[in-house]
């Protein structure tokens, strides 16, 4: 089957594998579309060590089901369009039993195995998975779109986690593919928001995307521009979707009394952040973490999506073949464009 293999950090190969073998307890995909990630890209130039060389990449995978293992206990069949859930959990951890899967997200698992992470993933033309991770996506939901289920649903972890009832004033810090889905969900729960970035072009994405106030943190004060923005409060929540140290830090500035900072972004190893221990005392701030999704919002995003709520048009710049990885994977490096898809074969 074709494959993009990483051959050695920042080297894209095209060549050909083995159809993986799968068990009884597992179902086989044909892969039709995945998603490009700048969790691949840290693979991809050697900032996250990848377990073997070479190594497949891609864990935002959709297709269609090419054959059901003989004790899989479950409605799929051939054909079915699906879409892959790529963390594997154990089943048997703290964070599986305790039930915190679904309130906090897969992540929580203490053994989880991620797809194109931990081990091959789906820049492939046919994966194995547990049948757990396999959710049926409708006829109108195409698969270039149905490759950006987990991120969005990713990002819906933060934005739930965020907004208030009713929603009130928050913060987009970045304005790539995460921040400006953050925008788009946000702006669906009736949020107003202000979006953050250096780059005038992501900016003006944000605003055909909605947004109520975009500022270029290079140019203006951006802690200025957010106390103006909520009328001297303070915004109700914070949304980093970059993980660097001062741009977090002056987002804890940016929350209002019982403001939610929510840290969608991981930073570089051992990145430390500062705040003031009074401040946060009286003013009761939340400060979390927001990695991954729950099966929940992973079927709520797939409705979302099926219903036109998102504009995946905007959003999604960029389609290509495997012959296009190591492309995108550069230009998501070097912040061009946003969301780009690979897709193998026919919708």
């Amino acid at each position: 089957m074709k494959t993009a293999f990483l051959e050695e950090s920042l080297k894209i190969t095209i060549g050909e594998a083995s159809k993986p073998g799968f068990t009884d307890d597992e179902v086989l995909i044909r892969v039709r579309s995945c998603g490009v990630c700048a969790t691949d890209v840290k693979k991809f130039t050697g900032k996250r060590p990848s377990p073997h060389f070479p190594f497949i990449l891609g864990h935002e995978p959709a297709g269609t089901v090419a054959e059901v293992g003989a004790r899989v206990k479950s409605d799929l069949k051939t054909r079915d369009r699906v879409a892959v859930a790529p963390v594997i959990v154990c089943g048997h951890c703290h964070g599986c039993t305790s039930g915190l899967l679904e309130v906090e997200g897969m992540g929580i698992c203490e053994n989880s195995h991620v797809i194109g992470y931990h081990g091959d993933g789906a820049f492939t033309e046919y994966i194995s998975v547990p049948p757990e991770n396999v959710f049926k996506i409708p006829d109108n939901l195409s698969f270039r779109d149905a490759a950006i289920i987990e991120p969005v649903a990713a990002c819906a972890n933060g934005v739930f986690r965020a907004i208030k009832a009713p929603p009130g004033k928050a913060v987009v810090l970045g304005a790539g593919f995460m921040g400006l889905t953050c925008l788009a969900l946000l702006k669906m729960l009736g949020a107003q928001v202000l979006i953050a970035d250096i780059l005038d072009e992501r900016l003006e994405t944000a605003r055909k995307l909605g947004a109520d106030k975009v500022v270029n943190s290079k140019e203006r004060d951006l802690e200025e521009e957010v106390k103006h923005f909520t009328e001297g409060w303070g915004a109700d929540s914070v949304i980093c979707a970059v993980g660097i140290k001062e741009l977090t830090e002056s987002g804890i500035r940016m929350l209002g009394k019982a403001g939610k900072l929510i840290l969608l972004a991981s930073g570089a190893q051992g990145t430390k952040i500062e705040f003031d221990l009074n401040e946060t005392h009286y003013f009761c701030p939340v400060i979390t973490g927001a990695s991954s999704y729950t099966n929940g919002l992973f079927l709520w995003t797939i409705d979302i999506l099926a219903r036109k709520l998102i504009d995946t048009d905007t959003l999604i710049t960029h389609s290509g073949g495997l012959e296009d990885v190591e492309k995108f994977l550069e230009m998501t490096r070097d912040l061009e464009g946003l969301k780009k898809v690979i897709l193998l074969g026919e919708d």
